[in-house]
C-alpha cells in the first residue's frame, strides 16, 4: 500500500471513532442522565437548610466570697465561769530500778558469730532424675541387682513430679565419694547429695 492511502485510512478511522463518542451526545440533547459524566457522585447539598439559632450563654451568679481566714489569730475566748478541778489521785509509785551497770564497747573478736549451718546426718548419691516412676524403678533395680542399696525418692516440683534415684545413704560424706567412685566403675554417673 502506499503512504497516502494509509494515512487517509487512519484518518477516517479517527473520524468514525469521533462520531461515535460524540453523536449519540448531541443527538440527545439536554436530557441528564442519573450519573454525572464529569465531577463527583456526591449530590449537591440541599437548598433548604435550617438556619442556625443563638442560644444565649447563662452565667450562674458569683459566689459570696467566703471568710478570709488569718491563721495565727485567735479570736478572744469569752470569760467561763470558774469551776474547781478535781486533783487528780496519786499514782502509785515505782519501785526504783537499779542502775545499769556502763556500756563497755566490745571488741570485734568477742562479737558472737552466727552459728554454721548444721551438717548433714547423712549423704547419699543421686545417679538419675525421672519423669516417669518406671524408668526410676528400672534403674533402681538394676543397681540393687549389683548390690547397691538404692531407692527412689519422690519429690513435687512446678514443673510435674520428679523420681530421684539415689544410692546410701553413708553416714559421713567421704563413704559417699567412696560410694560415687564405685559406681563411676560401672559407667554410673553420681552426685553427692544430703539425705534425705
Amino acid at each position: 500500500m502506499n503512504e497516502q492511502l494509509k494515512k487517509r485510512l487512519v484518518g477516517a478511522i479517527v473520524l468514525v471513532a469521533l462520531a461515535v463518542i460524540f453523536l449519540p451526545m448531541v443527538l440527545e440533547g439536554d436530557k441528564r442522565s442519573g450519573i454525572p459524566l464529569f465531577g463527583s457522585n456526591v449530590p449537591e447539598p440541599p437548598e433548604n437548610r435550617v438556619g442556625m439559632v443563638d442560644i444565649p450563654l447563662q452565667v450562674p451568679p458569683p459566689r459570696p466570697e467566703a471568710p478570709v481566714v488569718v491563721e495565727h489569730e485567735l479570736p478572744p475566748l469569752a470569760a467561763a465561769p470558774a469551776t474547781p478541778v478535781p486533783e487528780p489521785a496519786p499514782a502509785p509509785v515505782a519501785p526504783q530500778p537499779k542502775p545499769a551497770a556502763p556500756v563497755q564497747p566490745v571488741k570485734p573478736a568477742e562479737i558472737p558469730q552466727s552459728p554454721k549451718p548444721a551438717a548433714a546426718a547423712a549423704w547419699a548419691v543421686q545417679v538419675g532424675s525421672f519423669a516417669e516412676s518406671a524408668n526410676a524403678s528400672r534403674l533402681r533395680d538394676n543397681l540393687r541387682g549389683k548390690g547397691y542399696p538404692a531407692y527412689v525418692e519422690q519429690v513435687k516440683l512446678t514443673s510435674g513430679t520428679s523420681y530421684r534415684v539415689r544410692v546410701g545413704p553413708a553416714l559421713s560424706r567421704a563413704d559417699a565419694e567412696a560410694i560415687q567412685a564405685k559406681l563411676a566403675k560401672i559407667d554410673q554417673r553420681g552426685i553427692v547429695v544430703p539425705h534425705p
